[in-house]
């Protein structure tokens, strides 16, 4: 069997980590994380690769959750998809804890892929700073994460955590979030990449198109 693995470049530690511990060499394409920024561009440029890679490899394997319902509507005519079926790349992270559902309403999500984004916090701040002004941008965040109270970086073992803190906690002071370290899991990656596909992972055969019922019972998470 030929496989291919799509992941999403906010998880690229993590993934590369899951790729070294499990010992299997995998072609990989890595998908701009720009792409959460809306649900359709997201399927449209999956899609996109399904349509370039099916005629060559029998398995393509996605480092994806449901981001928004993006991974909804994907189909190969030849090729067998296999989807992780969480709400998003956080979810999968955190997949070992059981308050995630109440995490999920104060805290705002971190990782070392995510800082590398051109639309980290502080970048996306920084944006704002030279187009309206301190007190415009500062009130914008202010509105963007007054529900929030922590801000969280997940620790799944794939970075160095101390090297990051620096600029973490000026993330938190700038938005006024607690900074918290928590750890994370890979589980669910270096399952999807040696095969072992359970009730986790959605696998559609050639020819179907993946909807709602795949990721039936899956929280769905705005992107």
């Amino acid at each position: 069997m030929k496989r291919l693995l799509i992941a999403c470049e906010t998880i690229k530690d993590e993934v590369e980590m899951a790729i070294k511990k499990t010992g299997i060499e995998m072609e990989t394409i890595w998908m701009s994380n720009l792409l959460h920024d809306s649900p359709e561009r997201l399927k449209n440029a999956l899609q996109a690769e399904i349509d370039k890679a099916e005629a060559f490899y029998d398995q393509l394997l996605f480092a994806y959750g449901n981001c928004g319902n993006g991974l909804l509507g994907l189909k190969s005519e030849k090729a067998v998809l296999v989807i992780p079926r969480f709400g998003d790349c956080i979810d999968i992270l955190l997949s070992e804890k059981e308050n995630i559902e109440r995490l999920r309403t104060s805290t705002y999500f971190l990782t070392q892929g995510w800082l590398k984004g051109e639309k980290s916090l502080d970048r996306e701040y920084q944006h704002n700073l030279a187009k309206y002004g301190e007190k415009r941008a500062r009130r914008v965040m202010d509105i963007m994460f007054k529900n929030y109270k922590n801000l969280m970086l997940i620790d799944t073992g794939a970075y160095q955590v101390a090297d990051l803190m620096p600029r973490v906690n000026g993330i938190g002071e700038l938005i006024g979030l607690k900074v918290v370290v928590e750890p994370g899991t890979i589980s669910p990656l270096t399952k999807l990449i040696t095969g072992q596909w359970s009730d986790e992972f959605c696998i559609i055969p050639p020819g179907r198109t993946t909807n709602h019922q795949d990721f039936e019972g899956v929280a769905v998470r705005n992107v």
